[in-house]
């Protein structure tokens, strides 16, 4: 790897985020009409209640520059300082003094779904390495909401009993907001946004019954959602009832939901989470353009609007480099993935920005993934990912 590669994913991320004079944590979370420059959706209270600040497009930025500080402990002061002014700007005391998160700024998390909870997997590895009991505290009561059957929420309804159905490997409903499913009920990105927080809670707790819902629900997805080609699709609500779209910023998230799970899960429940990331990482190779990297499409040639698209190439060289890192992949995998990172910098850097990174898809069964508008600069969905693959190169 050339070692400018590196050094010019190293400056953009410090543009993006320590040496921003704009995307300063503590003055962006003081302020309802303030933004981080990479959320693009610009999400506030008045319009959208369950996501403001806290929020995964906000948290995985966040928890790529944890990533840094994890894999350049010497270097990582800065970056791990940055991700705590983010998180305390997030948490209040309540009437009794105890610490929660800010409803003003992270939204009513308990009554939406699965998107409101990623962050929380961030807070929990930054309570564990600080030994901070206020981010545990917080942490403690989204297990809650995600898990106890017996708890009732804000909006008086138990989320584990209501939003999951054992017909759907037990997995959640993406969305419970006004108590309704969406079209198709359980998303790839939805696995990411719940289940390395919950695994991580559960293994640290010893919650055996969790832990063993962890699994049943990727083994779920591997088994509805995986296509005779090897690629998953975006959604769906059981074997032929699917989203027809193979997303690869979806498939993105499923893969590192998958190595983020294996990091914590006991070891007697990873072989079948290797037998399941290989055989997802088989299936994407396949498709991995001529230029290293992924089409937004996955299975559809490069065109003006399926663009070689970033965030889901930068998650393809995370699942894939973490995974060969933790022995649960073949090394020889290193050398596409890394070849991958190398041309989105080279490609994708352009100016100081980070480019084609595709806004959302909705999974409506809507042809909404070839709208040329939603190809965008340094959005957080992407430019999260790329610094926690940019984490992963620095491993190497």
């Amino acid at each position: 790897m050339d070692k400018a590669i590196l050094e010019a994913a190293r400056a953009y991320m410090d543009a993006l985020t320590v040496d921003s004079a704009v995307n300063v944590p503590e003055a962006v979370v003081a302020r309802e009409d303030k933004f981080f420059t990479w959320d693009n959706e610009k999400r506030t209270p008045a319009r959208e209640p369950y996501l403001f600040d806290w929020s995964y497009y906000n948290g995985v930025v966040m928890e790529g520059l944890f990533d840094v500080a994890e894999a350049q402990p010497d270097r990582g002061g800065r970056y791990l300082n940055y991700v705590t002014r983010y998180l305390d700007g997030l948490i209040v005391r309540d009437g009794a003094g105890r610490p929660c998160l800010s409803r003003n700024l992270a939204g009513y998390v308990d009554c939406h779904g699965a998107d409101c909870y990623k962050t929380a997997a961030l807070l929990l590895r930054a309570a564990e390495k600080l030994g901070r009991e206020d981010y545990m505290a917080v942490c403690r009561d989204l297990y809650r909401d995600l898990t106890d059957e017996t708890y009732v929420n804000s909006t008086g309804h138990t989320v584990p009993k209501e939003y999951t159905e054992a017909s759907l490997g037990h997995n959640y409903w993406h969305t419970w907001r006004n108590d309704k499913p969406p079209k198709y009920k359980v998303w790839l990105d939805g696995l990411y946004m719940l289940q390395p927080f919950i695994a991580r809670f559960a293994a640290r707790t010893g919650d055996e019954r969790q832990l063993q819902l962890v699994q049943e629900r990727f083994d779920w997805a591997a088994e509805a959602l995986r296509a005779p080609s090897g690629l998953y699709y975006h959604a769906g609500s059981g074997r032929g009832d699917v989203c027809p779209y193979h997303w690869t910023r979806s498939m993105g998230w499923y893969g590192m939901a998958m190595a983020d799970v294996m990091e914590v899960l006991p070891e007697e429940l990873i072989p079948a989470r290797i037998k399941t990331l290989n055989a997802f990482v088989e299936g994407v190779l396949r498709y991995q353009k001529d230029s290293g990297l992924w089409t937004n499409l996955t299975d559809m040639p490069e065109t003006a609007t399926n663009r070689s698209e970033t965030s889901g190439t930068a998650m393809m060289v995370y699942t894939v480099l973490k995974g060969a890192r933790l022995g649960w992949l073949d090394p020889s995998l290193r050398e596409p993935a890394a070849r991958a990172f190398e041309v989105l910098v080279r490609e994708k850097l352009r100016d100081g920005h980070l480019t084609d990174i595709y806004l959302k898809a909705a999974a409506n069964g809507s042809d909404n993934y070839n709208l040329p508008d939603y190809y965008l600069p340094d959005e957080g969905k992407g430019a999260g990912p790329f610094i926690m693959a940019y984490a992963e190169m620095m491993r190497l």
